[in-house]
């Protein structure tokens, strides 16, 4: 299916969306370890949860879903689960394998991940040597997808994440349940917490605490480089370190409810901001610190932007985002802000087009292992609008203040790539063609939906 999108004269309205996908995966996943039925309220209707879902059933989880939205789990602890009759399909989702890992390694018996084409080029070595480590037995295509694991008599280890990421976090904290002994697990920048809230919720005990690196040997010359960058050499924190022993079993939650996706959200507040005379009212929408950097980055560009927390869900602050039109300016986006932004950069490439000043996106290598290598895509297609952009080997920079042209888009099949550059349509002049525009199921099924109830033309 292709999408055409035309220069947009307002987006105004007051809207409420999915639930969180990444949300969801956890909660379903820890949700089946339970004893006992958990009724998730909101979950996400993407086409990555439901290939989650798929595979839970798979190893004999069984569900209800009384309506769209609701989902009921019926946990029977570990002693649940079955071998899968068959291979595990994992579509494109690449978080249902990394976190399913996690639980695979556990079972005394084989599972088999497979997917789709776009699944197989996505990198799994992150995930497959900290459980190798704990004494799963994988088997992979070099370390992507066909995968197969045979679990059992785990080992707890201690784990320096090369990569923050909260799917590897996930997926060893899972293992780590089933491990003898305390596993440690230490994160250098902070992942979104979504896995450590709902273990909070479940009452699976864990601790969490910031350790700082071993003091550098200290010579004066670089004793006097670090004072000239005004740097200290002892107070650069190394990360988070979680505790987490072995032998729990987390304890079945009545409810949870799941609040709005912010990365959904993320795509209307950006066509609120760009959009002359445009006004936009998110409600119910995740507010998790974690998940904050899009709207963080984008007051900083002093976006005409508001975002309240008005309330919690489960262990979630939840809270309205209200958007409007108005000047942007540019900005570095580095280091550890990375994390907390990685899924709204193709949008946030968008943006800076529109921003005064020159935006610089680095140390965000990790997009060239997306769905796409979104770097490449988002530069390519950008270009074809007229923008004027640099590709970086980590990122890219974008000088704003440059007007837009209708142009034919090619997504490749990234439901992310897709939404940003509908975004970018609206403010583009002419038309804008969205190729393979039915990607967008992926995350948001709604997308088109939204928009054409958002938008005037």
């Amino acid at each position: 299916m292709d999408k055409i999108i035309k220069t947009a004269q307002k987006v105004y309205g007051k809207i409420t969306l999915p639930g969180d996908k990444s949300i969801s995966h956890r909660a379903t996943i820890l949700s089946s370890l339970c004893k006992g039925d958990t009724t998730i309220i909101n979950r996400s209707k993407s086409q990555e949860f439901e290939s989650t879902l798929n595979c839970l059933g798979q190893y004999g989880v069984e569900y209800d879903k009384p309506d769209d939205n609701t989902l009921v789990v019926h946990g029977r602890g570990i002693e649940g689960f079955s071998k899968p009759d068959g291979v595990l399909d994992a579509g494109n989702s690449s978080a249902t394998v990394r976190l399913l890992l996690g639980l695979a390694a556990a079972f005394p018996f084989e599972s088999y991940f497979d997917g789709s084409a776009k699944l197989k080029t996505r990198p799994m070595r992150r995930v497959i040597e900290p459980l190798d480590k704990m004494g799963a037995r994988i088997e992979s295509d070099n370390f992507r997808v066909p995968v197969r694991v045979e679990g059992g008599d785990l080992k707890a280890i201690r784990y320096i994440m090369p990569l923050s990421t909260s799917q590897v976090k996930g997926a060893v904290l899972t293992a780590a349940l089933f491990a003898e002994g305390e596993t440690e697990l230490i994160e250098r920048f902070p992942s979104r917490d979504h896995f450590e809230k709902l273990m909070d919720l479940m009452k699976i005990k864990y601790t969490k605490e910031k350790i700082r690196p071993a003091p550098a040997k200290v010579t004066d010359e670089f004793e006097r480089r670090m004072k000239k960058k005004n740097r200290s050499i002892f107070n650069d924190p190394r990360g988070d370190l979680f505790r987490l022993s072995g032998g729990q079993t987390p304890t079945t939650p009545t409810t949870i409810e799941v609040p709005g996706d912010i990365s959904a959200a993320a795509m209307f507040v950006a066509a609120a901001v760009l959009v002359n005379n445009s006004e936009l009212f998110i409600e119910d929408v995740c507010l998790n610190p974690t998940r904050m950097g899009f709207l963080d980055i984008l007051s900083k560009m002093r976006a005409n932007l508001n975002f309240e927390v008005t309330g919690y869900k489960g262990m979630e602050p939840v809270g309205t985002i209200t958007a409007k039109t108005g000047p942007l300016k540019g900005r570095r986006i580095v280091g550890e802000m990375i994390p907390t932004i990685i899924d709204e950069l193709p949008i946030m490439a968008v943006i800076a087009t529109q921003a005064y000043g020159t935006t610089v996106i680095r140390d965000a290598f990790e997009l060239r292992h997306k769905e796409t290598d979104r770097i490449k895509t988002v530069v390519t297609n950008l270009r074809k609008m007229g923008a004027r952009i640099g590709e970086l080997d980590d990122g890219m920079a974008i000088d704003g203040g440059t007007p837009l042209e209708g142009a034919e888009i090619t997504t490749y099949g990234d439901h992310r790539i897709a939404m940003a550059f509908a975004i970018a349509g609206l403010v583009a002049k002419g038309e804008t063609l969205i190729k393979d525009a039915e990607c967008v199921a992926t995350s948001h099924p709604d997308f088109w939906e939204f928009i054409d109830s958002l938008v005037e033309y």
